[in-house]
């Protein structure tokens, strides 16, 4: 035993090198950013970002070199202590699991040649991988004329436009006419489609002639008003969306008609929580038991007939079973059954509160740079979306509540405490 105090420093440096590794490396590996690495080893602890997250580092970075992280932590607070340091005995430091010497790197011509079919390979690599990407990207569909569902059109014809992929063969369905139109070279098209007296719900779909891939579906409503429409003022109540019992994706679309301008009130309740299409697990696989929040129900909202007595609007709704309430003013109730959905893939949005967190985060593998490695603070708010996977580390996850797909989960876990969930689409 020996009475030696060993500084924090000399003994990760000692054994980052007797393992032949630079900073650079261990930041590749480990996650932990050089200059965090670095501050440790020259002992500048004023760099780094708070105990706690030191705390973290040193196991991780112990873990890593095959030191004890406990020993680690006992240096890091002894070093950061105001008391003598020859009043806290401290244990001998732990030897790194393997040592190796470390050789001088000679550049010969079969290094070189190996370099460039190296670099070579790797070039071919990335391009196969661009098109790769490139071939299985679902197409854009963008609808800019009408932006949104127009209800009181006064013609029986309406001018769409919008942008998509170059080329692609734009579809309109749901209509008595249903034609379609190709967009030019820079992705731009225009139709013209006919409707009919009262409310027209109409859906737009690409499709890519390079990939053969379909874009997502656009849909518009359309509510006619013109001299060939003259509703009467006894004009009953109607509910035209949603159907009883429909499922849809995203917000909801309510039209109807009513007596003209008769206010009309839309409500909703949540019925069924939703069921998760999606699985969480550890990072070394173990499922995650998770705490499904019920959906919150949006407030009331209020819509107004129109002249002719059509009405219209979006509702908000997180994915659930509802029981949607139409009420015209004076007027009974209309009720409707409903189920909406996630949309496809993985979605996950961090809300930063009561402190700040340590983020890493994936999306389909590929590392989120402009977030990875750094302190979310307070109130930050952090979007991610992937086809098939996420992988989501935090370091201090009570300060982290998460919701994914539009299922809120709540906090991830507790403080100082750090978290890594794999997030995969269902079926994935």
């Amino acid at each position: 035993m020996t009475d030696e105090v060993h500084k924090l420093g000399e003994v990760l440096r000692a054994a980052r090198e007797a393992k032949g590794v630079d900073l650079p490396r261990v930041e590749r590996e480990t996650k932990i950013r050089e200059r965090y690495l670095s501050a440790l080893e020259r002992g500048e602890y004023r760099e780094l970002p708070g105990s706690v997250y030191t705390r973290g580092f040193l196991r991780n970075y112990g873990a890593y070199l095959g030191l004890d992280p406990e020993y680690l932590i006992d240096l890091f607070r002894l070093e950061t202590s105001s008391a003598p340091a020859e009043r806290t005995p401290m244990p001998a430091p732990p030897r790194p699991l393997a040592t190796r010497r470390s050789r001088a790197f000679v550049i010969t011509p079969g290094v070189v040649v190996a370099a460039i079919l190296t670099l070579m390979v790797g070039g071919f690599v990335a391009w196969l991988g661009f098109e790769f990407v490139n071939f299985a990207r679902t197409p854009e569909l963008r609808i800019i004329e009408p932006a949104g569902n127009v209800s009181a059109h006064t013609e029986l014809t309406i001018t769409v436009r919008g942008v998509t992929a170059p080329n692609a063969v734009v579809t309109v369905s749901e209509l008595p006419e249903n034609p379609t139109v190709t967009a030019d070279a820079s992705g731009q098209f225009e139709v013209t489609v006919s409707l009919l007296p009262g409310s027209n719900v109409m859906r737009l779909v690409a499709r890519d002639p390079v990939t053969g891939r379909d874009s997502a579906v656009e849909e518009r409503t359309i509510v006619v008003v013109n001299e060939l429409v003259s509703p009467s003022p006894q004009v009953e109540v109607a509910l035209t969306e949603p159907a009883d019992g429909a499922s849809v994706t995203g917000p909801v679309t309510i039209s109807g008609t009513a007596k003209p301008t008769q206010a009309v009130e839309v409500a909703a309740i949540v019925t069924r929580a939703p069921t998760p299409t999606f699985a969480v697990t550890t990072a070394s696989g173990a499922p995650v038991e998770l705490t499904i929040e019920p959906p919150v129900a949006p407030e009331p909202m209020s819509l107004a007939a129109d002249a002719s007595g059509a009405f219209a609007g979006i509702l908000e709704l997180p994915p659930g079973a509802w029981e949607l309430t139409v009420t015209p003013d004076g007027d009974e109730p209309i009720t409707r059954s409903i189920t909406v959905r996630a949309a496809d893939g993985v979605r996950a949005t961090l809300e930063i509160e009561g402190g700040e967190s340590y983020l890493v985060a994936e999306e389909d593998g590929d590392v989120v740079d402009d977030i990875s490695g750094d302190i979310a603070p307070d109130g930050a708010v952090v979007e991610l979306e992937g086809d098939e996977s996420l992988r989501i580390r935090v370091g201090n996850a009570g300060a982290v509540r998460i919701t994914i797909n539009g299922i809120s989960i709540g906090i991830m876990g507790d403080d100082a405490q750090v978290v890594e969930w794999r997030v995969t689409r269902a079926g994935g």
